[in-house]
Parts: C-alpha cells; structure tokens; sequence
C-alpha cells in the first residue's frame, strides 16, 4: 500500500519533502490531526472500541488528558476495582478532608478535571493503583502507510484529510500579490551629431583679390532628441487591509461588535443535598434490671446515594481564539492567503461548536441516566425503609401481645416500654424519611432548572456563532472584491501605459525620419550650392589672362571641393548614428513589449495555478465532508 505521504501527493499533484509547503513534518502533523478528528466523530459505542488504560499509582499520581474522551475512571480499593465519580473541581477541597460529609474513600472514590489535568481522590498509590480508560489519539507519520487501532474503512478519511490541509498550507504559502514588473531593458542614448558647417572658401594668398569669396550657408544638424519615449511602470495603487476594511463603520456588515468571545456556561451546577442516614437502634427495656422482656431488633435500611453520576456540564477543553478575526490575518495584506486565514478559523468555529454539542448531548445522556438512577434508588430505599418499619411495627405488636398476656404487672411494664420506644423509634424514620424525599424532590427541581439553563446558553451562543460567521464571510466577501478590483485596475494600467509607451514611440519615430529628411534636404541644396560656386570659381579661372588670378581661382575651387567632401563625410557619419539609434530603439520598444507581456503571461498563469488548488482543496474537503457523514451514520 502506498504511504500517506504518497497518496497526499496524488490527490493535490504536490511535491512534499523537507523543505516543500508543506513540509513532511506538517504532513506528518495534518496527519495525526485527521486521525483525531474522525475518531472525535465517531459514535460512542465504536469509540470505546479504540480506548486505552492508563494506570496511575505512587509515581503517576494524575493524567494529562489532553482533551481525550474520558470513558470510565477507577481506583483500587483493595479488593475491587471501584468506579470513580466525577466531581467540579471546586469540590476537591471537600472531597479530601475526611470529617466532610463529602469526602471520598476507598470504596467511594471520585475523580476531578482541572488545566487538563485528570486526578483522582483518594490519591492513587502502588498497592492502591487507579485506571482512566481515555480514546487514544494514534501519531500518524507521512511515510506511514496504515494506522493501529483505528477503523480500516475510515482510514482513507485521513490523506483526505491531510490532503485538504496540505492545500491550504500550499494556498497560504503562495501570494497572489501583483509580482514585481521590471524593464531589464536600457532606452538607447541618443547619439551626439557633428555640425555640419561651411567657412568661406579664401583665396591661397590673402593679398589677392582678384577673385571674389564664395559664401555658402551654414546648415544646421538634424535635432532628434525631443520625445524620446520611456516605458514607466504604473504604481499599484494604494490597497486597504483587512483589519482597516473590517474596522471601518462605513462598510457593510463590520462583525467587530457581535464577536460572541470565549463560549462560557454561567449558571452553577447544582451541589447535591446531604441525605440523613436512616438508622435503627435496638429498642431497649425501661429498667436495665428486667430481663425476662427479650431485647428487640430489626435491620437498619442504608442511606440513598444520589451523588453518584450527578450531571454537569463541563465547556470543550480546547476552544478557538474568537477575538478579532484582523488578529488571525496578521495584518497581511494579500487577498487569498486571508481566505486560508479566515477558513482556518471558520473550520475551528465548526469544530468548537461541534464539541459544545456534543457535550450537550453528553450532558442531556448522563442528565437521563441519573434520572433513572435516582428513581431506581429513591424506589429501593423506600422499600427498604417500609420493609424496616413493617418489622419494627410486628415486633412492636408482638410486645404488646406479650405485656398483654403476662401477669407480671413489672414485666408487662417493662415490654409496654419497649413497644412504645420501638414505635417513636418508627416514627422518627418516618420522618427522616420525609426529609430526604424533600431535598430528593428540591435536588431534582434544581437539576431540571439547572438542564433548562445550560440548553438556553448553548443555543444562545450558538445563535451568536452562527450570525458572527456569516458576518465574517460577508466582510471577507466584500474585502476580496476590494482587492481582486484593484489589482484588476493594475494590470489595466499597465496595458495602458504599454499603449501609451507604443503611440510615443511611433510618433518619435516619425519625427526622426522628418527630421532627417529635412536635414538631408537641406544639405544637399548646401552641396549643389558650392559645387555650382565651385564651378563658377572654374569658369572664371579658365578665363582670367592674369596666370597669378588663374592660380588663385583655381585654389580657390580645389579649397572648395575639400570642404564639400567634409561635408559630405560628416552627413554620412551622422547618418550611420542615426541609424544605430533607430536600430537600437526599435530593440529597446521589443524587449520592453517582450518583458510586458511575458509579465502578464506569469501573472495569469500564477492566478490559474491557484484557482486549481483551491477548487481541488474544496473538492477534497467535500469528499471528506460525506465520508465523514457516512460514518458517523453508520454507528449509531
């Protein structure tokens, strides 16, 4: 058979190892947690099927419970093994002094819960041991592959368990916050161009001037640096916590108020009455003198024990921490990691009410039996007080007939006397008796009260839990809207600042290639001009008679052509950065769309990755929901 660790892997497609979420340690937790839980579910009558002893004596004088159903508490009395009571611990005072009407013995021995902690009175020894009959909680490990002492066809309940918890702590783990978007991409620098700039051509030597100068307009370089685009990263927009959200009076339905707290049962118990003990004593005769009268006797009925198994309700051992739900969310801010947060609390909310009923039920049972056993005992002491004063009255009567028949007037004296004493005797059990049915009847009437009260507050606070739980999930509703709408908002942002990044830069690039096709227009009206004075400067050369006014023309023109050529170097020099700085921002626009939409793509395929796990979480916690209805079904 697969390990648990295994079978958790295949029903949520995580990976689990030491270092994971969760880890194998969490596994192993969520594990033993499930374990607990169905067993918690189960009918009594199975439970008891998977109890453990646990003997205390001089070394272990109490027990830890640790929360764990108590089925039977006993003690050693040296010849038997006598059932314990259970007692407040308010009692354990009473209970161990010995001149107290309440104090326990060997053969009435009582047992008392306080902090978790289960000690038994008289105090257990070596030859004296007692006996807690508890359920035992198994330890589950995640390389387990089945579970001692447990329910085979409930036994796949726990990686269902195990798993639905696994996929919270992965949910809880994972943050659905907008990740980081960061443009690794540099803009281009927009390159330096050279002047592109005419000087006057001048005659070789300045003392001539025969030929006049040619002057050519300087041509301005191209600009390209005004709106260069920059791609600039919208900022998420500011977001409201879920403590702040929750506080604020002016959303709907805020719970701060209706938090029914820690559950807590105000009325007292009621103390069971001392009931006097019935007792007869030996009618004797009026002289000590007179023997011939026969002592008489009858049999002292015993005392009605009704402390015994006296209901109390006793609260859950573990309850939740109901204060403000903020508190349990640790002030984060991320949406579904409070969802995980506020199920958690929802799933301890269920469980805490779950135990109140139970140990209302628990209460209702032991609340029936004792009943019964009142009845059962008040019946019987009756009986046997009857029975006594039946016997008493026929021994009265047969001394009567005696004193009647005798004719010793001294002996017949002496049996009218002890008639008499053995009627007041019988009148005075008779009043005992009517005593103690009056406190019975008191003790009851309170007991009845007291049910009445308990069943009130329970249902009061389940009420109260009730309404604080849609309160919560209302808020949380409106608060995961909140949040969902604006990181929606922000993923808007950032298509539309892409947009806008995309038009600036399609308009930059026009201005570029109209820039450029100006400058280069201009530069070569610049050009045709000094080549049409250059040939002009030729024309007259070739003209001129004066061989010294021929040189000079002719420098002049050679002087004019070299600057043409410079010219004509820089446009093209220009012309090559211009278009590396085209080159380069059309790269820089692909890697910023590149790294947008890979961005976007991460985004969608976190928030699909997560939607999977939490529709598999609820899936798997509606399969364990039925298993669990079914076998709870199962036991009655």
């Amino acid at each position: 058979m697969a390990t648990f660790e295994a079978q958790v892997e295949g029903l949520t497609s995580l990976s689990i190892d030491g270092s994971s979420a969760p880890t194998q340690t969490e596994l192993t937790q969520f594990l033993t947690d499930g374990a607990k839980e169905v067993l918690n579910a189960l009918p009594l009558s199975r439970k008891e099927l998977y109890s453990t002893s646990s003997e205390l004596n001089s070394s272990s004088t109490n027990l830890t419970v640790g929360g764990s159903e108590i089925f039977s508490v006993t003690r050693d009395d040296g010849t038997i093994n006598q059932p314990c009571r259970l007692i407040p611990p308010y009692m354990s005072g009473r209970a161990s002094d010995s001149d107290d009407m309440n104090a326990a013995s060997a053969t009435d021995p009582v047992y008392y819960i306080t902090n978790n902690i289960l000690s038994v009175i008289p105090e257990p020894s070596n030859s004296n041991n007692a006996h807690v009959q508890i359920l035992a909680y198994p330890a589950v490990a995640y390389g387990d592959s089945s579970v001692t002492k447990f329910p085979d066809e409930a036994e796949y309940l726990i990686p269902l368990y195990a798993s639905v918890r696994s996929l919270q702590n992965k949910l809880g783990s994972k943050s659905l916050d907008a990740p980081s978007l960061n443009i690794t991409a540099v803009p281009p620098t927009v390159p330096t161009l050279s002047t592109v700039s005419y000087t006057t051509a001048s005659n070789a030597d300045a003392s001539a001037t025969a030929v006049g100068a040619i002057t050519v307009a300087t041509v301005a370089k191209g600009d390209i640096s005004g709106d260069v685009p920059t791609y600039t990263k919208p900022s998420l927009t500011t977001r409201v916590s879920f403590k702040a959200f929750s506080e604020d009076t002016s959303n709907k339905n805020p719970f701060g108020d209706s938090d029914p707290g820690v559950f807590s049962i105000s009325v007292t118990a009621p103390v069971a009455p001392a009931i006097n003990t019935i007792s007869y004593t030996d009618a004797t005769n009026a002289d000590a003198n007179a023997q011939v009268v026969t002592t008489s006797s009858a049999t002292a009925p015993g005392a009605v024990d009704v402390a015994s198994h006296a209901p109390t309700f006793t609260k859950p051992s573990v309850a939740p921490n109901f204060a403000k739900v903020d508190s349990h969310i640790d002030d984060n801010e991320d949406v579904e990691l409070a969802q995980v947060k506020i199920a958690e609390i929802q799933a301890q909310i269920a469980e805490y009410n779950s135990n109140i009923n139970n140990e209302q039920n628990e209460f209702n049972k032991e609340n029936a039996r004792y009943q019964i056993e009142f009845r059962e005992a008040s019946e019987k002491a009756n009986m046997d007080l009857q029975v006594a004063i039946q016997n008493a009255n026929n021994l009265a009567q047969e001394y009567r007939q005696e004193a009647q028949q005798t004719t010793d007037i001294d002996k017949f004296n002496k049996a009218q006397d002890q008639a008499l004493d053995l009627a007041n005797k019988a009148k005075s059990m008779e009043k005992l008796i009517a005593d103690n049915n009056n406190k019975l009847q008191k003790f009851q009437n309170e007991v009845q009260i007291y049910q009445a009260q308990v069943n009130k507050e329970v249902e009061e606070y389940s009420r109260k839990l009730s309404r604080y739980q849609m309160e919560v999930g209302n808020v949380f509703q409106a608060w995961s809207k909140t949040e969902s709408d604006t990181l929606q908002q922000y993923q808007l942002d950032i298509q539309n600042e892409l947009n806008e990044f995309n038009k600036d830069n399609a308009r930059y690039d026009a201005n570029i290639k109209a820039e450029l096709a100006k400058h280069n227009t201009d530069l070569q009206k610049a050009i045709t001009q000094a080549n049409i004075d250059a040939e002009d400067a030729r024309q007259e050369s070739r003209q001129a008679t004066d061989i010294d006014k021929f040189n000079k023309a002719q420098d002049q023109a050679l002087d004019l052509q070299n600057k043409a050529k410079t010219m004509e170097a820089i446009i093209t020099n220009n012309d090559d950065l211009v278009s590396k700085f085209s080159t380069e921002l059309n790269r820089y626009t692909s890697i910023v769309n590149e790294e947008v939409q890979q961005y976007q793509g991460n985004l969608q395929n976190k928030q699909m990755e997560y939607t999977w796990y939490e529709k598999q979480q609820i899936k798997l916690q509606a399969d364990y929901d039925k298993g669990l209805q079914i076998l709870i079904g199962q036991g009655g």
